[in-house]
């Protein structure tokens, strides 16, 4: 029961078995499609129908080399999965750690948590209040342009970032140039933070 790649995904995870052990699994007729979806990246498998809920997660683990803050093995085992083709798994932050810096050791774990808690605040599945989201996304901006520079960072540089939920956009009377204005203000006191 372990899980190879589909013949359309990349071949990476292959490397990690030896032709003994991949012999046997190579009968197409007989695999199930699964996608799962973290928040940075898409990874297309075909398994065993056989294949646990642990053995999916440590094959997307070894293939991200990270497993901090994803839902645990023993919850994707014990769910109810809906017969569909391919099998979408969607691997998550179950938890909100109280310092960041203190529980998500890895940069790659870091990342795929911000994009999360950012995607979060962006659908409304996280409220966050008109303020805190025009500072939110002036971090955001901040982490992915560096520094603010007049010569750099021309007007409408920020035309084509989510940065503000819709319910925030449609409870105040400003153009989405106004939100990118704020958030630009916002950005350029950010000097210096990394």
């Amino acid at each position: 029961g372990y899980a190879v790649p589909a013949p359309s995904a990349t071949g990476a995870l292959i490397g990690i078995w030896n032709a003994a052990e991949c012999s046997g699994y190579y009968n197409y007729l007989n695999l199930i499609n699964v996608r799962v979806t973290t928040m940075d990246a898409e990874l297309e498998f075909a398994i065993q129908p056989n294949t646990t809920g642990k053995q999916l997660f440590d094959q997307v683990s070894v293939f991200r080399t990270c497993s901090e803050g994803l839902a645990s093995a023993a919850q994707v085992s014990a769910q109810e999965v809906r017969k569909e083709n391919p099998l979408q798994f969607k691997f998550r932050a179950k938890f909100y750690p109280e310092d960041v810096s203190e529980e998500l050791i890895q940069d790659i774990t870091q990342k795929l948590f911000f994009l999360q808690v950012k995607e979060g605040i962006l659908s409304d599945e996280i409220y966050c209040p008109p303020e805190t989201a025009v500072l939110l996304g002036s971090y955001a901006v901040q982490a992915k342009f560096g520094d603010f520079s007049k010569e750099l960072h021309k007007s409408g540089y920020l035309s084509s970032e989510r940065l503000i939920p819709q319910r925030v956009m449609d409870q105040h009377k400003l153009t989405r140039d106004q939100w990118e204005d704020r958030i630009q203000v916002w950005h350029a006191e950010h000097r210096g933070m990394l």
